[in-house]
């Protein structure tokens, strides 16, 4: 299988994801797990996800990951900026 690294707590941050997948690179990584919570908190969910997809070759859900859709019934009732992105 070769070297793996794993990732979590992305958070929706694609700066900090892009910077630590041009270091697993370097040392000979063949396989990224990602362990979770690919959004929340982080303005670049969507894109964070689209990258992961395309790196990691394991994927678990993160409670963030679990939970942040079913915030979508309650529409504007929430209140924190965090849960907003």
């Amino acid at each position: 299988m070769g070297r793996i690294a794993s990732i979590s707590d992305v958070h929706g941050n694609l700066t900090a994801l892009e910077a630590v997948l041009a270091e697993i690179g370097a040392p000979g990584i063949t396989c990224i797990f990602n362990l979770g919570d690919y959004v929340g908190k982080g303005p670049r969910g969507r894109e964070v996800i689209d990258l992961c997809r395309e790196r990691c070759v394991v994927h678990v859900q993160g409670n963030w990951d679990d939970f942040l859709p079913a915030l979508q019934e309650f529409g504007n009732a929430v209140e924190s900026e965090a849960l907003r992105w």
